[in-house]
């Protein structure tokens, strides 16, 4: 009998303590999961707070509908009436100098490249100036032109003498086209002259006339020509104006001869090397017959 009610004792025990532990975790779950509930409901709160405000802000001060590119447009490009698409922002929002017609617009120049969807506003574009009435076309092959060079590019045109005083010459000057060696450029009347006086200095002195390259034409300032005209050689052009070609010539042969010095320094070994990466990267996919193309056999040929 008194070991029935110690046993019993030992099971009514057990299970009392079963039944806490079992109470605990569920409380501990209800505790848990009721913070989890509070963190989300105070989430969800705070996000619709903050589009209540916008709303908000957005009915106090309206809307205003401004223009953006349709697609990515690089820095240079001018801005066409199809580049561009509508869009609507709060008021509140945008900056002073924003655009609201696209006749504001077309015709003008981005200073940076733009993704789409970026407001447009004065700061971001520039209009070129009027072409004056003395621009011309002027070829030039006497001027040393960096490796780099492309048509389009923005350069300065220098004068280095001997004594290594360096001069601006042609400022913030755009390559037009660009062929063996050859750039052409738009020039006023007083640029031309002074680009004469330029050509008769080298000629005279042993000068160089040479191009630097702009890093970011569109945001960076036209640099302020330096070169001073010579009375004595502008003297001296009035006098022979044959003078002009004869010197535009000796330079032409002085930057034609650094280039061939420039070429003959490579050698054979690498030229092939050269031709044969450019005949790989252009050339169609070999046929299973083992045809060889027509732009391989010419490279093949070519050190012949």
């Amino acid at each position: 009998m008194f070991r029935m009610r110690r046993k019993t004792k030992q099971l009514v025990l057990t299970g009392f303590l079963g039944a806490m532990v079992t109470s605990l975790i569920f409380t501990g779950y209800g505790v848990v999961h009721t913070r989890q509930l509070k963190n989300e409901s105070w989430e969800v709160q705070q996000r619709l707070e903050d589009e209540i405000q916008s709303l908000k802000l957005a009915s106090i001060h309206g809307k205003i509908q401004g223009w953006a590119p349709a697609r990515e447009l690089p820095a240079g490009h001018v801005i066409q009436l199809q580049d561009v698409v509508p869009v609507e922002l709060p008021e509140g929002t945008v900056p002073a100098d924003w655009l609201g017609s696209r006749e504001q617009i077309a015709g003008k120049i981005l200073k940076l490249a733009l993704p789409p969807n970026t407001l447009l506003t004065g700061t971001l574009l520039y209009e070129e100036e009027p072409t004056p009435a003395d621009l011309r076309y002027r070829e030039m092959g006497f001027i040393q032109l960096p490796g780099a060079l492309g048509e389009q590019d923005i350069v300065d045109i220098r004068i280095q003498f001997p004594t290594g005083q360096d001069y601006i010459l042609l400022s913030k000057k755009k390559v037009e086209s660009l062929l063996s060696g050859t750039v052409t450029m738009t020039l006023n009347e007083a640029e031309i002259l002074s680009l004469s006086s330029a050509i008769v200095d080298a000629y005279l002195h042993k000068a160089s006339i040479y191009a630097l390259l702009y890093v970011e034409p569109s945001l960076q300032a036209k640099a302020i020509p330096t070169y001073p005209a010579n009375d004595a050689v502008l003297q001296l052009i009035k006098k022979d104006p044959n003078i002009v070609k004869r010197a535009e010539h000796a330079l032409s042969e002085s930057a034609r001869s650094g280039l061939e010095a420039d070429l003959d320094g490579v050698s054979a070994q690498s030229a092939a090397e050269f031709a044969g990466r450019q005949s790989s990267a252009t050339k169609p996919p070999i046929q299973s017959s083992g045809a060889v193309g027509d732009h391989e056999q010419f490279v093949m040929s070519s050190p012949e």
